[in-house]
């Protein structure tokens, strides 16, 4: 483990009223929480959740809860707040902060191809063409191709050079510290590099053949694939070991039984190579099955991928047999030719939040520390300072919260959110808080809280892990009144990740539909508690 890039934060308590900086509104101080460990047991709505944490399902599980007034900051009902425990994806929240703090909504990521030697009367490049990266996460095959046709738009009709892919925007590690080597192969796992593309992975899909005991269909870049129809990869090789087994089962008599099988499939990717393995079996006349697997070495992809898409756009290529793609750093020398540009941060970090982009985080973490993560570690570090944040128990060893070894308080992201809604500008304010998922409606929460007094009245972000499941945003009570709250659960048995969930939307749900001034109520003590 790089020491440089895990830091362990145990900051003294900061006023929430400490210098904020440019990007922070010059608004009303937020005063922290006067006492520690109280809930509202008293209340009704203290009583409904402490029923909802009541489950078998939770009994040896680790939970810490904080529930504040965003009128004043007081808290309203709490449950271990100053336990540093697993955050998973709540882990995005920081991250997404300090992108905004230091960046901007209106930050663009640039891809350039720059050229080196000289472009004759008859369009060819005799020199190398450099595509050079500055860690766009959100960089895909379209935009590859936009760049070979505006390449061709240039005068390049052909590159009789190499092609070399620049990724020295960012250092070169790929995965972060504490990620879990036996998931590398899985999309949430994708490799983060100063280039990237169709978000480092590969899309397969599996299909039945139309006899029992053949190998089956394995197509690269299926439907779910952002891989253009008209254009497969080769950067990677399939391993096909599945097979076709019978469909619908008979019984004694021969009459199918109606009962179909289901397709079991197996999907990984040998470590270190671009290797796809599927195996397992598909019965005759089922449905495809797809899954996103990671590639190695995503600027060498994205070299690879660009020079697959060159002779679509126009510019030809020596053959595939002597076409030479390799990795360097651009000479300071070369000359500008394209340029692309992402969509602004604001519209990334919604992407990043709303559907949980693992990528996205590990991409914004490196570029808000000028291409090291350890760099963007004490970015998050300094943003919280500046704000007031208090950050005592914060352990941050990634951008995206994959890591088991990240830690975080309920009462940190209870002030952080506090922190963005009270002391960020409009923009970042806005882009943060309306790219929180919106219970029942989108993102991650399109399907929790539909019903219910809660849907479309919360806005937050899930996380989950094995034996790991986290809820922290804002909401607004049916009289109105908005409030954060921070929900995170550790430990509890393999196969109650639903039961964690359906607790946190029960707690959600709630304090949503609280019958009196949640803001003003009285707190208690818990039962048994010591003064």
């Amino acid at each position: 483990m790089n020491p440089h890039v895990l830091l362990s934060i145990g900051l003294t308590a900061l006023s929430l009223a400490a210098p904020a900086g440019a990007a922070f509104a010059q608004n009303a101080v937020i005063p922290p929480p006067a006492v520690a460990f109280r809930r509202a047991t008293g209340t009704e709505v203290g009583a409904r959740i402490d029923r909802a944490l009541a489950v078998p399902a939770l009994k040896n599980a680790v939970v810490g809860i904080l529930v504040r007034s965003l009128i004043d900051g007081r808290t309203l009902y709490e449950r271990n707040p100053d336990l540093a425990l697993v955050p998973a994806s709540n882990m995005k929240l920081l991250t997404a902060t300090a992108a905004l703090v230091k960046l901007g909504t209106d930050f663009r990521y640039k891809t350039t191809l720059l050229h080196t030697g000289s472009i004759d009367r008859n369009g060819t490049l005799n020199g190398d063409l450099y595509l050079r990266g500055s860690g766009d996460p959100s960089l895909d095959s379209k935009r590859l191709l936009e760049m070979a046709q505006k390449l061709r738009a240039a005068g390049v009709q052909k590159i009789n050079g190499r092609i070399l892919a620049d990724a020295t925007a960012f250092d070169d590690q790929r995965i972060g510290d504490g990620w879990q080597w036996d998931d590398e192969a899985y999309y949430y796992s994708a490799q983060v590099a100063g280039l990237n593309c169709d978000e480092n992975v590969i899309a397969l899909e599996v299909r039945p053949a139309d006899r029992i005991g053949a190998p089956a269909q394995v197509v690269v870049g299926g439907a779910d694939s952002r891989l253009l129809a008209f254009e497969q990869t080769r950067y990677v090789q399939v391993t096909n070991r599945a097979v076709t087994t019978p469909g619908a089962t008979t019984g004694a008599a021969g009459l199918s039984t109606g009962i179909k099988p289901e397709a079991k499939l197996r999907f990984s990717r040998a470590r270190a190579t671009n290797e796809l393995i599927v195996g397992g079996v598909i019965p005759l006349g089922s449905a495809p099955v797809s899954e996103a697997l990671t590639i190695e070495d995503p600027a060498l992809f994205t070299a690879t991928r660009f020079g697959e898409l060159c002779p679509v756009g126009g510019v030809n290529l020596p053959s595939v047999k002597d076409r030479r793609i390799e990795k360097g750093k651009t000479p300071p020398t070369a000359t500008l030719l394209v340029e692309t540009e992402s969509t602004p941060l604001g519209d990334l970090v919604k992407q990043f939040l709303k559907r949980s982009d693992n990528l996205f985080g590990e991409a914004l973490l490196k570029t808000v520390g000028g291409g090291t993560t350890g760099a963007g570690v004490q970015a998050v570090v300094d943003v919280l300072k500046d704000g007031g944040v208090d950050s005592s128990g914060l352990t941050m060893a990634d951008g995206s919260g994959l890591s088991r070894t990240d830690t975080v308080t309920p009462r940190l992201l209870t002030s952080l959110l506090i922190f963005a809604d009270r002391k960020l500008d409009t923009d970042r304010r806005g882009a943060l808080i309306n790219g929180l998922p919106e219970a029942g409606i989108d993102g991650t929460l399109r399907n929790r809280m539909k019903g219910t007094a809660a849907e479309a009245h919360v806005r937050a972000k899930t996380g989950s892990l094995s034996n790991v499941s986290s809820l922290s945003g804002y909401l607004q009570t049916k009289r109105g009144e908005r409030l954060v709250f921070s929900i995170l659960m550790n430990n509890f048995a393999l196969g109650n990740a639903r039961a964690a969930r359906a607790a946190q939307d029960a707690i959600a749900v709630a304090l949503t539909d609280a019958p009196q001034d949640m803001g003003r109520g009285k707190t208690a003590r818990p039962r048994g508690a010591k003064e």
